[in-house]
């Protein structure tokens, strides 16, 4: 994932908690992504995946990462973690 996001001197994100949140993001979709290989093979995988995640919102401050360039990517991140959710559990 991209992660050169631009600067604002206005209020933007923390630039350590955006980071570390899409991070989060990528390992638990590789997770997903080896639990449905391993179903479709017929092989044990974790159950524990489908429970819920929580996220904390990413902290503000200024300067920090552009807001909406941010947002943007963290939605599609968890759009992505969303359908590979779905397909573990059809």
């Amino acid at each position: 994932m991209e992660t050169n996001f631009r600067m604002t001197f206005d209020v933007g994100y923390d630039q350590a908690d955006t980071l570390i949140q899409i991070r989060q993001l990528e390992a638990r979709k590789q997770l997903l992504e080896a639990a449905i290989e391993d179903k479709a093979a017929g092989r044990a995988y974790d159950m524990l995946l489908l429970q819920p995640v929580f996220f904390p919102p990413i902290k503000k401050c200024k300067p920090g990462f552009d807001k909406a360039q941010v947002d943007e990517c963290i939605a599609s991140l968890k759009q992505e973690v969303k359908m590979l959710e779905l397909r573990l559990i059809g």
